[in-house]
């Protein structure tokens, strides 16, 4: 069975028009069918928000709806993996808005050009692995293969936080997720 798992959807994260069209119709179909609608959240000022405003997409009191304090939902939120194997799914179906992808870059250069200099003992850079810092739907999806799940990423409908599509996808293919469109996913209930 499939999960749809929608990370970061809220307003401010969730910019793009167009990709939020093209969800409705997936969302819809999810919950047509009765399956497993997931939405989560990986940002500290929605904490205290009301579920039904922690999406564009409204959720609804048989949605499943999360808030986790790191960016891999899987590592923010420990039972949600067994929970969903508990429940039968085998198939994450992952998209949302990449949340930390381009502000933590923005923050490693930034704070590569005040320290380039500064090296640690071993001779590496301190930032350098802040480079690497995945934003929350890409930190997800690998965590998802991780924890054993089949994961489908909508190419589509996976955005950077300037609403633009992320250059990531060939990466999480390589990893092992397939990478489709969402018109041309189909769910199994």
């Amino acid at each position: 069975m499939d999960a749809l798992l929608l990370i970061d959807t809220d307003d401010a994260s969730y910019t793009s028009d167009e990709n939020a069209e093209i969800l409705v119709d997936i969302v819809g179909r999810t919950r047509t069918v009765g399956g497993v609608l997931i939405f989560a959240s990986t940002k500290d000022e929605l904490v205290d928000v009301d579920d039904e405003e922690l999406s564009i997409f409204v959720p609804d009191e048989e949605d499943l709806v999360l808030r986790s304090e790191k960016p891999d939902v899987f590592d923010g939120i420990r039972d949600l993996a067994p929970g969903l194997h508990d429940m039968g799914v085998d198939r994450i179906v992952i998209a949302g808005g990449d949340v930390d992808t381009i502000e933590a870059l923005d923050d490693a250069e930034d704070e590569s050009d005040d320290t380039s200099d500064d090296t640690d003992a071993a001779g590496d850079n301190d930032d350098a692995g802040a480079r690497d810092l995945p934003g929350s739907v890409r930190a997800s999806a690998m965590a998802a293969l991780v924890c054993n799940f089949d994961v489908i990423i909508l190419s589509d409908a996976v955005i950077d936080p300037e609403g633009q599509p992320v250059t990531w996808l060939g990466e999480a293919e390589e990893a092992g997720a397939m990478v489709k469109k969402t018109a041309d996913t189909w769910l199994r209930m």
